[in-house]
């Protein structure tokens, strides 16, 4: 009976003391890589709140589905006002029509500086504010440098990060952003499809009802008005099919060039 209780003893401490493990783990924040990253690719994005210099705001949730860019930048870091430039011309400027949001998020500045910040790189991608470097806090260990480029998929998964302005890392985030929105677009033409196939099956539903109701005439009006409302459906989808399609023309275009 002894031996029993203390059995009984050992399994409910060693269950208690793997569950405090589990605990710890979830708890206790990764510890930074060689860069100053407590994130890696595959890990999924943090949800926070972008509040920006006019006062509108958004969450990292609501901007879930599309290929995001988040560049953390600051008015005295003199590497992120090299690299910004760039993202301006060769990252926002070719991909802002195509479903690429950038957003600066600028480390811990009050609205005036980055404003100001701003209008003096040039930039026409919106800057957020991070009070108490706490948005920055999320992905990297807030005492490490602030020139850092994160990407993040349609799943809200970082499919890449940056470190300082390197030129190769900076080519290879590209084709990173590239290849996402070419998957991105993809994803759409088969959604718009599908949903157009299930369309145009509810009006041969329709159609053979018609025929089945053919002396009664309120009902064939109700039908008729149905069909009608779900051609202008289809007449949408057809057009943002076109708008899709153009997409991923520019898409090629660019890849070719």
């Amino acid at each position: 009976m002894i031996k029993n209780k203390i059995i009984k003893l050992f399994r409910t401490n060693f269950w208690s003391l793997l569950f405090s493990f589990f605990l710890i783990s979830i708890i206790r924040p990764q510890a930074p890589d060689e860069r100053g990253y407590i994130v890696k690719i595959g890990d999924p994005c943090p949800d926070f709140k972008l509040e920006f210099a006019d006062g509108s705001y958004t969450t990292a949730k609501e901007l879930k589905g599309k290929v995001i860019m988040y560049q953390f930048t600051a008015s005295w870091c003199s590497v992120c006002i090299k690299e910004m430039p760039h993202i301006e011309k060769d990252v926002w400027g070719v991909y802002k029509d195509l479903g690429l949001v950038v957003i600066g998020i600028d480390r811990d500045e009050p609205v005036q500086t980055v404003r100001k910040f701003a209008k003096e790189t040039h930039i026409s991608y919106p800057l957020a504010l991070d009070p108490g470097a706490n948005i920055f806090g999320l992905f990297a260990h807030k005492e490490s440098g602030v020139t850092r480029n994160i990407i993040i998929n349609p799943e809200g998964e970082i499919v890449f990060l940056t470190r300082l302005f390197d030129p190769e890392e900076f080519k290879k985030m590209i084709q990173v952003i590239h290849s996402e929105l070419e998957n991105s677009v993809t994803q759409e033409q088969i959604h718009l499809g599908q949903e157009k196939l299930s369309l145009e099956g509810q009006l041969t539903e329709l159609d053979n009802s018609i025929q089945e109701k053919d002396n009664d005439k309120g009902l064939k009006n109700t039908i008729h008005e149905q069909r009608k409302n779900i051609f202008a459906k289809i007449r949408d989808i057809k057009k943002e099919e076109e708008k899709v399609r153009q997409k991923k023309e520019k898409l090629r275009e660019i890849k070719a060039s």
